[in-house]
């Protein structure tokens, strides 16, 4: 009898992403429940919020003596941790570890390439920052992997999921709002219009399953009381709960002391990225599509005034898609090695604690390689020809 000998080569292989993912899962999932209470806040926030909803009691407060932060998502989404909100806290940690996993899987899992070898090398790129975000117990994973199942759906044209997967990433992160976008590239175009129509009605209106209409519209009215406070507060591009946002707006303050008003910077950041749709005859070409959702995944970030490193998985899924899309050559090959270096390692252990917080911190370095990234995806979308 023989014994097959394993190899490392395996988890090269694309048949070895759902063991990398849910390994990931599995020992973060225990690695939370065995760090406990401290650190372990933002699943509080998340979980509290559930039943504060189901109780009639404001969202959007601080409550210090149950959890540090503030709750800044949809009341829908306070309703979508029902499921798992009446578990014991370390069967939510392992279940909300393997949402997240399951998600991020099935998202690399259904992306349209032409060469399966391209999901390992997706898998692997996102590997460390996927670790950073479910550590931190981050919503990012899933609202990144819900973003690019709308774009698959919207390839398999079937824009009635596509809808109602960029709604259920905006009960998560609004920002998520902008993938509508994508409908620009596919037919059924009007049809989806009326699908996003129907699933705001549903997903706004869900709470109503456990709370009035009275008490619904008071939360939706302190939700937009709180989302802008926090966008007034921030004259100087910097919110008074992140000390460093990972942004153009912080990366052109520390570089060169420039700091124009955040929406300004906002619009510029989404014309620049709405430009590429005038070549409406490229619509046709996959890498030019691929294209466009590594833009958003990227654009998503470095415009947000509130981005943080735990959520910079979104950005780096972008990184990964345009990577495995791009030619390759030196240019780009070391454009990908500076963002492996400063984006994905800089907030581990691995990197030196001394270039981390003398360099990397206060010059916004984490940053500033998907800024380069992203500059040259709109270059390449404006002029390559896509045939």
């Amino acid at each position: 009898m023989t014994t097959k000998k394993f190899s490392w080569r395996y988890f090269l292989e694309p048949r070895s992403l759902p063991w990398i993912i849910g390994i990931i899962s599995v020992v973060v999932g225990i690695q939370k429940i065995i760090e406990g209470d401290g650190f372990i806040n933002n699943f509080i926030v998340f979980k509290t919020s559930f039943f504060h909803l189901i109780h009639y009691i404001d969202l959007y407060p601080q409550y210090p003596k149950e959890y540090d932060d503030m709750f800044l998502y949809s009341p829908t989404f306070a309703l979508l941790m029902a499921p798992i909100a009446y578990f014991p806290i370390w069967l939510e940690l392992l279940l909300w570890s393997g949402l997240n996993g399951m998600a991020v899987y099935f998202a690399i899992k259904m992306l349209p390439f032409d060469d399966e070898k391209k999901r390992i090398w997706v898998v692997w790129i996102l590997f460390l920052e996927l670790i950073t975000s479910m550590q931190n117990v981050q919503t990012a994973p899933m609202v990144s992997a819900f973003i690019v199942l709308a774009f698959v759906f919207f390839e398999r044209k079937n824009v009635f999921a596509a809808a109602f997967f960029i709604l259920l990433a905006c009960c998560i992160k609004i920002f998520a709002i902008a993938a509508v976008s994508f409908f620009l590239m596919y037919p059924q175009r009007l049809k989806f219009i009326g699908y996003m129509i129907f699933w705001t009605l549903i997903f706004a209106a869900a709470p109503l399953l456990v709370i009035s209409f009275k008490q619904l519209m008071f939360l939706y009215g302190s939700w937009y009381n709180q989302i802008t406070s926090i966008h007034q507060s921030e004259q100087t591009g910097i919110d008074p709960n992140i000390a460093h946002p990972l942004s153009v707006m912080a990366w052109l303050k520390s570089w060169f002391n420039f700091n124009p008003p955040i929406i300004y910077v906002q619009l510029i950041g989404s014309v620049i990225y709405c430009i590429p749709f005038i070549r409406y005859k490229s619509f046709q070409n996959i890498n030019f599509r691929l294209f466009i959702l590594a833009s958003l995944l990227i654009w998503s970030m470095i415009f947000n005034h509130i981005a943080e490193s735990a959520s910079y998985v979104v950005a780096v899924f972008g990184v990964a898609i345009w990577f495995v899309t791009e030619e390759k050559n030196k240019f780009t090959n070391a454009l990908m090695i500076f963002a492996f270096i400063f984006t994905i390692q800089s907030a581990t252990d691995l990197f030196p604690r001394y270039i981390r917080m003398n360099f990397v911190i206060p010059y916004v370095l984490k940053a500033f390689p998907c800024i380069v990234i992203w500059c040259l995806l709109q270059y390449r979308l404006l002029t390559k020809k896509f045939i």
